[in-house]
């Protein structure tokens, strides 16, 4: 049975995904570049507004027609409303609140509850949502909310100007790698083990964490640090998400295609 009120996932009937993911990340990074220009000045200042190729008028008028179009998804199709709730309060949290400025509301709540609604939204907009894939987001949001702490630690020079107080700025650099290596590293592999997703490409994934862990503790500049959060974190997560469409795609039986969650 469908997870959508008419039976079908927009897959089905004829809306790409991209209709909704556009949106949903459309509206979170005009909402952290609205109101994070001071910071971006110093860690991104080719963004577009510390550039000056948009003004912050602009980007809000833009802001408003992101957030209508991904709100009026969610009430075309209702089985989205949960998600579509979550990323609103996520993005709010982050942005308008002082605990999202640090680094266990940022990353290990805020990236764990925005990573939950985008997959969840993402499986619905193809397939019927499922017991196992259900269980298999939520262990790679968990795997998120440990791991994206390594994006923190090419941005300590803007973190520290603005008064955040992500865990380098906490922490110290040598500290916060430290904790990231030995011990969210670990933790967020048990997560993906626990969850039955390690079996699905074992090899991969424990190179990448190797590689992960070793570069982390490589001290270099904050291009360095980018390169191993954009190149090698956001590789395991590719990595992840398209093990697990591997092995919730239907198979054929006796001739006949049977979903693998049923």
């Amino acid at each position: 049975m469908s997870s959508t009120c008419f039976g079908v996932s927009l897959g089905e009937i004829g809306l790409p995904p991209s209709y909704l993911l556009t949106p949903y990340v459309y509206f979170f990074n005009l909402s952290n570049q609205i109101t994070g220009v001071d910071e971006d000045r110093i860690n991104k200042p080719d963004r577009p507004i510390p550039s000056g190729k948009v003004t912050v008028p602009d980007a809000i008028r833009r802001w408003v027609v992101a957030l209508s179009t991904f709100i009026g998804i969610s009430i075309y199709e209702p089985s989205l409303r949960p998600e579509t709730i979550c990323w609103v309060l996520t993005v709010a949290f982050l942005c308008l609140s002082s605990a999202g400025s640090h680094w266990f509301g940022k990353n290990s709540v805020a990236m764990t509850t925005g990573t939950w609604a985008l997959l969840s939204a993402s499986w619905k907009a193809i397939a019927p949502a499922t017991p196992k894939s259900n269980a298999y987001v939520y262990a790679v949001a968990l795997w998120a909310g440990l791991t994206v702490h390594i994006q923190d630690l090419r941005d300590i020079a803007g973190d520290a100007a603005v008064g955040r107080k992500t865990l380098p700025v906490v922490f110290g650099d040598r500290g916060s790698r430290l904790i990231i290596t030995f011990l969210f590293l670990p933790a967020a592999y048990c997560v993906l083990w626990m969850a039955g997703i390690v079996r699905l490409a074992p090899v991969t994934l424990s190179v990448i964490h190797s590689t992960l862990a070793y570069r982390i503790m490589q001290v270099g500049d904050s291009r360095y640090d980018h390169k191993t959060y954009m190149r090698d974190c956001m590789r395991k997560f590719r990595v992840d998400f398209s093990s697990i469409q591997r092995s919730l795609a239907p198979v054929p039986v006796n001739g006949v295609k049977e979903d693998l969650l049923l």
